[in-house]
């Protein structure tokens, strides 16, 4: 099968490689639709500790949907059936699964990886708690942003937004219209921010999905006294974050990390797609084949002129 890989930052391969063979409950899928975000274009400028690993070279992409071309024994799904999932599963069993953190299992590395791909193989416990059927009439690549969706969903649902909340979302990328997407669902009105320092303050919940130093720090000026900042996008290992002790203490900050998702926030993300595509098909605004993935990991890099693109469609097949 062809399938891109990563070598090094700014080098990634379209190669022939071994098609997978599914294990004991294991799951072979024909990727129709990988979509690029953020993360994989971050990995493309400079790899990636996590999603990438160290060994090289590296299957690249994580968001995907497609059909399922074989299983092993046991497997939870059947050859033509429609699926998408999210790129990892926590074990149910460690004490972060335990104490209601899924999103911190202790085994949940490695991340699935290899969607930039014609088939991509689905690792046994994903397969059985977070790959799900895609619902009757939403479109393959739609299905296929369920698991950044699912990260938004964590973060609204960690924003405590709801009917009465006003939240402010810091970030007018893909992310940030994702979460603003998640929040408005469950009732809350929101302002989308952008870098504008004569935008609105006084926010009583303020969620970050800029990912940069410089976004948290404006997120918790936001903030109004006895406020929720929900620090959602990740910048690089190292960076330090700089808060007013004044205001964390007297004014009552509450400052909360956001990561990953969990396996009710795929199903919370699924059941939103269903009920209403629209808003994630609006983020999909180009197309490609897998000979060209890394144009469109360029595009978001800042290597070369985006042309509004938001969210590439990668079709491997085509």
């Amino acid at each position: 099968m062809r399938a891109a890989r990563f070598w090094a930052p700014l080098d990634v391969r379209v190669e022939d490689v071994a098609e997978p063979t599914p294990g004991p409950g294991e799951v072979v899928v024909a990727v129709e639709a990988a979509l690029t975000c953020g993360t994989d274009a971050k990995c493309f400028l400079r790899g990636h500790p996590v999603l990438l690993g160290d060994a090289r070279p590296a299957p690249f992409g994580h968001e995907y949907a497609g059909v399922v071309a074989a299983v092993g024994d046991g497997a939870p799904f059947a050859v033509g059936d429609r699926v998408c999932g999210a790129n990892s599963a926590p074990c149910g069993l460690c004490e972060a699964c335990r104490r209601d953190r899924e999103e911190l299992c202790e085994r949940l590395l490695p991340l699935l990886n290899g969607a930039y791909a014609e088939l991509l193989l689905v690792p046994a416990r994903i397969a059985a708690r977070n790959l799900r059927h895609v619902p009757e009439g939403v479109p393959t690549e739609v299905a296929a942003a369920v698991e950044p969706l699912a990260c938004a969903v964590h973060a609204a649902d960690d924003a405590g937004s709801g009917p009465g909340v006003h939240v402010g979302v810091l970030g007018r990328g893909p992310l940030g219209r994702l979460v603003a997407h998640a929040c408005a669902s469950r009732g809350a009105t929101y302002d989308l921010l952008g870098r504008d320092e004569s935008e609105p303050r006084g926010y009583d919940v303020v969620v970050e999905a800029a990912g940069t130093v410089e976004a948290w720090e404006r997120a918790v000026d936001l903030a109004r006294p006895g406020a929720t900042v929900v620090l959602f996008g990740g910048p690089p290992r190292g960076t330090v974050l700089e808060v007013d002790t004044y205001r964390l203490h007297y004014e009552a900050l509450t400052l909360r990390g956001c990561f990953h998702h969990r396996p009710r926030d795929v199903r919370d993300a699924l059941e939103l797609l269903a009920a209403n595509p629209a808003p994630v098909a609006a983020l999909l605004t180009h197309e490609f084949g897998l000979d060209d993935v890394a144009e469109p990991l360029r595009r978001s890099a800042g290597l070369a002129p985006r042309e509004g693109l938001l969210k590439g469609v990668i079709r491997p097949w085509r």
